[in-house]
């Protein structure tokens, strides 16, 4: 049987009057669907910058508008819908979700990662750049972000309690009251601080007059009574030897701890003695500065002012070496 051939090498002129307005209409149409995935990309990267200019301290309104996105197109920000569920089983612990932990009702609710949702959305409504018929297109994006932060004011804490000190355990769980005696024997022993006799010779640990006196004086900035308390560093652990560790160090800086050269070598820790030792030399001292300040003043002082003047620079003098010899008595000294 003999095979049929075409000497045609190419379209028709007919036929390629009729396929040229296809291809055309093709091409706009890839065009078009490149034009509006660009807009789509950027539609996106505009709702994630809304939600993240949004985020605690900062501002969206304060925030620059991204200079590729039109004026007349909207972005904003705002809360989001919880999740309905997380695939992780660490957000269902029962030290954070309960509803129980041994006697204690957990607060399911405090800790739940599935709320705080926030949502960056833009908005934007173009026109083709080919095949003007098909009338505009609207693209709408939205960039949910978790910025659940459980910051202080969110476990219902009184306000005026300072979020350092506050005891959040106590939003957390439902501690049961003490039982017996205990709450009397707590408001007795706190009664016993407050009236002990020695109460008053503490006050200086915290509420020294002479700090905020020469504060007043000479116009220092601060100038509130330093805190000397020692104080635990923070730890969060439920390791008895940690805890033990925690409190030898604090036992450490209150007693001081004297160097050797070992082995194994031991740095000298200064004891509170020699901290409040070396404030007060640094008060004295500085206040020396402001007095000879005073003296070297342009025009100096009347002399009656001027020997008063002297008398105090030689009497806090005084007392800064009696400070200096004790605090270096205490350089070899600690309670181990």
């Amino acid at each position: 049987m003999k095979r049929l051939r075409s000497d045609r090498p190419g379209l028709a002129p007919l036929e390629l009057v009729i396929a040229v307005p296809l291809f055309l209409f093709i091409m706009a149409l890839m065009i078009n669907f490149g034009t509006v995935a660009a807009w789509r990309v950027r539609a996106l990267a505009v709702a994630r910058h809304a939600v993240w200019a949004s985020r605690h301290p900062r501002n969206l309104a304060l925030a620059p508008r991204p200079e590729y996105w039109p004026a007349n197109a909207g972005l904003g920000s705002g809360g989001d819908a919880d999740a309905p569920i997380l695939d992780d089983p660490r957000v269902n612990l029962p030290v954070t979700r309960g509803p129980r932990l041994g006697s204690f009702v957990v607060n399911s609710e405090l800790l739940d990662p599935a709320q705080g949702f926030r949502r960056g959305s833009s908005e934007l409504t173009r026109d083709f750049p080919l095949l003007p018929t098909l009338g505009p297109y609207e693209l709408r994006s939205r960039a949910p972000l978790l910025d659940n932060c459980w910051q202080y004011h969110q476990t219902s804490l009184p306000r005026y309690w300072h979020d350092r000190w506050a005891h959040r355990v106590t939003a957390l769980y439902q501690l049961p009251t003490a039982g017996g005696n205990y709450l009397a024997m707590y408001v007795q022993a706190a009664l016993a601080i407050l009236n002990m006799p020695e109460r008053p010779a503490l006050l200086i640990l915290d509420r020294d007059p002479e700090f905020p006196a020469y504060a007043q004086r000479f116009g220092w900035r601060g100038g509130g009574s330093p805190d000397f308390h020692p104080s635990l560093s923070s730890f969060c652990t439920t390791d008895l030897s940690v805890a033990h560790d925690e409190v030898e160090r604090l036992l450490d800086r209150i007693g001081g701890v004297r160097p050797q050269q070992g082995p194994p070598r031991v740095n000298h820790v200064p004891s509170l003695a020699e901290r409040m030792a070396s404030a007060y030399i640094n008060l004295y001292q500085s206040v020396i500065q402001e007095l000879n300040n005073q003296l070297n003043a342009v025009p100096p002082p009347p002399p009656g002012q001027i020997a008063a003047i002297q008398a105090e620079i030689a009497q806090l003098q005084q007392w800064v070496g009696i400070l200096s010899n004790f605090r270096q008595s205490l350089q070899n000294h600690g309670r181990r």
